[in-house]
C-alpha cells in the first residue's frame, strides 16, 4: 500500500523516531527518549524514556487510527544517608494532548571514578516533532488523521 511505504519512508528519513511494521498494529512509530544509567555519590541510577505510536489503517474509510504510549521508568539504588532502592514506572495509553519535556542530569558514568563524572543525559522530548509529520503525511495522503485512546 502506498501510504505504508510512505510512513516507512518518512521513518528512515526522519532523525526523530523509526516506523517499522509491527505485530500488534500496522505500524509502530518509536522514539527512544532517554536511556542512561549513572552514578551519584553513593547511588546506582537508571532512567528510561519511550515514546511509542501505534498505527492502524482502515482502507474501505481511508483512515488511519493513531494510539499514542508514553513509558517511563526510573530505579535508584542508594546506600547513604540510608540504604535505598526506589523504583517508579509509568505507562499511558491514549491520545497525548501536549508534551514538552526537556532534562540533563550529571553524575559519574563509572562507579567510585571521579575522572568519569560529567554530562549523563540531556535530551529534549516535544510529542509534535513525532506527530505533526506523520499526520501531514497521512492528510497529503488523501487519508483521516484520528486520535484513538483504545486499540
Amino acid at each position: 500500500m502506498e501510504l505504508i511505504q510512505s510512513l516507512l519512508r518518512l521513518g528512515e528519513t526522519n532523525p526523530n523516531f523509526a516506523i517499522s511494521n509491527s505485530d500488534d498494529s500496522d505500524l509502530l512509530i518509536e522514539q527512544k527518549i532517554v536511556d542512561a544509567k549513572y552514578y551519584g555519590l553513593a547511588s546506582e541510577e537508571r532512567v528510561r524514556k519511550v515514546y511509542r505510536a501505534k498505527i492502524w489503517l482502515d482502507e474501505e474509510a481511508r483512515e488511519v487510527k493513531y494510539q499514542e504510549v508514553l513509558a517511563d521508568q526510573s530505579r535508584r539504588i542508594g546506600v547513604w544517608p540510608s540504604s535505598k532502592l526506589e523504583f517508579k514506572r509509568s505507562i499511558f495509553k491514549g491520545k497525548v494532548l501536549f508534551q514538552k519535556e526537556k532534562s540533563v542530569a550529571f553524575g559519574f558514568k563509572k562507579p567510585l571514578d571521579p575522572k568519569s563524572f560529567g554530562k549523563v543525559y540531556d535530551y529534549s522530548f516535544d510529542v509534535e516533532t513525532i506527530r505533526d509529520p506523520v499526520r501531514r503525511t497521512i492528510e497529503d495522503a488523501g487519508w483521516k488523521f484520528t486520535q484513538v485512546i483504545l486499540e
